[in-house]
């Protein structure tokens, strides 16, 4: 049971909080006894309007006077900042109640938005405690640099609503008015608007293979597949390499691009998908280039990561017309005029021997990566397979069938594996990418493939 005093204290502290520090309020306290505490964010923060409450020095403490009234046994925070709690992801309409906030700490949640959805974001204080939250992009933690913020308490909760500026990943920050004392609250996020929107944690980056052919022209290599993406909510990001080049100057160029593409979504990591060569560029990139830590997944879709026999034969490294089939992958990709040199590098990075002698032993999976493959398989009558193999490319799936058996027209099924191997679909080279002009076999529409891609990396965290 308390006393008369100790029982004021306990009515007097949460106006004392709530009310500015002068002199006679602070004179009733002591006369009182009680334990009055100031209103001070620890490290530097601005409070939106609640800086009346208290004057902070340069190192988070209190200034002047205030600071020399600070009992002796009372717990000074580290002045150099707030311990951080990851609290991890927090899902809608799935709230958290009854979460402790240390002493001296600030926690920190992650949720994930798409660009044009709205969430209401209610924080609760359990206790006479003023609470303040903050969202904030993943790559700053400075409260001074919040998107948004809300303060809240036991009699009143606080609620803002949140338009997401670009889709992924944001932090929210819950820290208490006085960080030197232990509190509690409760929260909880409702999407109100743009519910149907769909992203990743991450962005995508999308890579490309080869690209460019002779008899059409260049085109967009993922035909109407980022537009898709983005229309459906997703944040995308699509690399551009040399079309033909060896996959040492290819995944340089990646390198560079991922750290734009890191900048500008204001993210600290990205999804890969991957299509043919562009496999072993980005595998390159996270390996010996050093992304390991900022990939969340990789997704590889017909990867070359054995090799490919139609290299192999072109390069006059396998039995087989070797002048036939250097001039059909030059047609192919375009790459005539004098742009050859560039394109047999590109040639000789898919070859069997340099894959997986060389290539394969100097880029080994990095383990904070999750990698994923899917392939392509196609055949002449699409009987069996359920694709019928388009003639531009029907040549060349006869040679690597003699080699290699089931293939997608320039990738056998046996190299296209690697990690987490998720199976064939009815699709040759060119349908895997909705070439061309978007026009695929009736068993494979790309644009879904791809939709079921992403959602697969936001179902799994990525």
């Amino acid at each position: 049971m308390y006393t008369g005093n100790e029982r004021l204290c306990v009515i007097l502290n949460p106006m004392l909080r709530l009310a500015t520090y002068s002199i006679a309020v602070w004179l009733i306290g002591s006369l009182l006894g009680c334990n009055s505490t100031s209103l001070v964010a620890k490290d530097g923060a601005d409070l939106d309007g609640l800086e009346e409450f208290s004057q902070v020095s340069d190192d988070g403490g209190l200034a002047g006077e205030e600071a020399d009234h600070r009992p002796e046994s009372e717990p000074t925070c580290d002045p150099s900042g707030l311990q951080v709690v990851e609290r991890g992801l927090i899902e809608r309409d799935l709230p958290s109640n009854d979460n402790e906030l240390a002493i001296c700490s600030k926690d920190v949640w992650v949720f994930v938005a798409a660009r044009g959805s709205k969430l209401e974001i209610k924080l609760t204080a359990q206790g006479y405690h003023l609470l303040l939250g903050a969202v904030s992009y993943p790559d700053d933690l400075s409260w001074n640099n919040k998107l948004v913020s809300l303060s809240a308490s036991a009699d009143q909760a606080g609620v803002l609503e949140f338009s997401a500026p670009r889709s992924g990943e944001y932090f929210l920050q819950i820290r208490s008015i006085d960080p030197e004392l232990a509190s509690s609250y409760s929260l909880e996020l409702t999407c109100v608007a743009g519910c149907e929107l769909e992203t990743t944690r991450f962005p995508i980056v999308m890579v490309h293979g080869w690209t460019g052919w002779d008899e059409i022209g260049p085109l967009e290599y993922f035909y109407n597949v980022p537009d898709t993406l983005k229309a459906n909510g997703y944040g995308v990001f699509v690399a551009s390499l040399d079309p033909y080049n060896s996959v040492e100057i290819r995944s340089g160029q990646l390198a560079e691009q991922l750290e734009q593409f890191l900048e500008q979504g204001r993210a600290r990591k990205v999804n890969i998908i991957g299509h043919s060569q562009g496999c072993l560029d980005a595998r390159r990139a996270i390996s010996t280039l050093g992304f390991g830590d900022r990939v969340s997944a990789f997704i590889s879709f017909a990867g070359p990561h054995q090799g490919t026999p139609i290299a192999d034969i072109g390069l006059g490294l396998l039995p087989g017309p070797a002048e036939e089939a250097l001039a059909f992958m030059l047609n192919m990709i375009g790459a005539t005029g004098g742009n050859e040199s560039d394109a047999l590098a590109s040639f000789q990075s898919l070859t069997t021997d340099y894959v997986i002698n060389e290539f394969n032993p100097q880029n080994p999976d990095d383990p904070r990566v999750t990698y994923i493959s899917w392939t392509g398989l196609t055949c002449p009558l699409g009987i069996e397979c359920g694709d019928i193999c388009d003639i531009e490319i029907r040549w060349a799936y006869n040679l690597i069938y003699l080699e290699a058996g089931d293939n997608d027209g320039m990738v056998p099924v046996s190299s296209a594996p690697w990690g987490d191997f998720r199976g064939t679909v009815p699709a040759d080279h060119f349908d895997e990418i909705g070439q061309v002009l978007g026009i695929t076999g009736p068993n494979f529409d790309h644009l879904e493939f791809y939709k079921s891609l992403a959602r697969d990396l936001a179902a799994e965290g990525h």
